[in-house]
This record gives structure tokens, sequence and C-alpha cells, in this order.
């Protein structure tokens, strides 16, 4: 397969997509309905601080633009709340603005749940 040939592009791209969804799909019905259940929600913070600490400090607002649309309400909620106990506040403050970037007109859902961040 070639970078230049579009078609190949495209059908290589929905493939993974497909595959992608399903992965993220089950994540979503099992892993993050666990770990919820399951760890306190101080060894989550532990857990994401460890994650995200991985993650280049210059690509972070990629992260947030990706991942937090690709989320629902619940996640959305849990991992906010997981980042503004482990992240500093400033850190936070910035991590925020990019999080109501991201979610668009759903910021006013979040904040609703998160009263503190408005």
């Amino acid at each position: 397969m070639s970078a230049r040939d579009a078609l190949d592009t495209a059908r290589a791209t929905a493939a993974f997509k497909f595959h992608l969804d399903v992965h993220l799909g089950k994540e979503d019905a099992h892993l993050y309905r666990l770990v919820r259940e399951r760890v306190p929600v101080p060894d989550q913070g532990k857990a994401v601080g460890i994650m995200s600490s991985t993650v280049p400090q210059d690509r972070f607002p990629e992260v947030i633009a990706w991942m937090y649309p690709l989320m629902g309400h619940d996640d959305r909620e849990n991992m906010t709340r997981v980042w503004q106990m482990v992240m500093p506040p400033p850190a936070f403050a910035g991590a925020k603005q990019l999080i109501q970037k991201a979610i668009g007109n759903d910021w006013a859902e979040l904040t609703r749940r998160i009263p503190t961040l408005a």
C-alpha cells in the first residue's frame, strides 16, 4: 500500500476505525465499569497520574482534544475530577481550558456535574 493512494488509505483508515471502535466499546462496557466499581478514587487518581506522566507535555493538548470528545458524560466527569485532585492548580487550570475547548457545548453539562469548574 502506498501513502499516495487515497483509496488504499481510506480503506485502511476505515478498517482501523472499525477495530478501534470495537476496542473502545469493550473498554467502556467492561474496563471503566470495573475500575469505577472496584478501584477507590484516590487509587484511580494515582493511576491517571502515572499514565498522564508518560505523555510528553507538549502533546497533552492533543491528548485532551482527542480523548474528551470520545468519552461520555460520566467518564468525562470522572477523568476531570481525578485530574483536579492530582494536578497542581496551575496545571489543572490549563487542562480545564483545553477540556472546555474540546467538548464545546457539552461544557455546560460538565460544569453542572462539577460546579467548581465554573
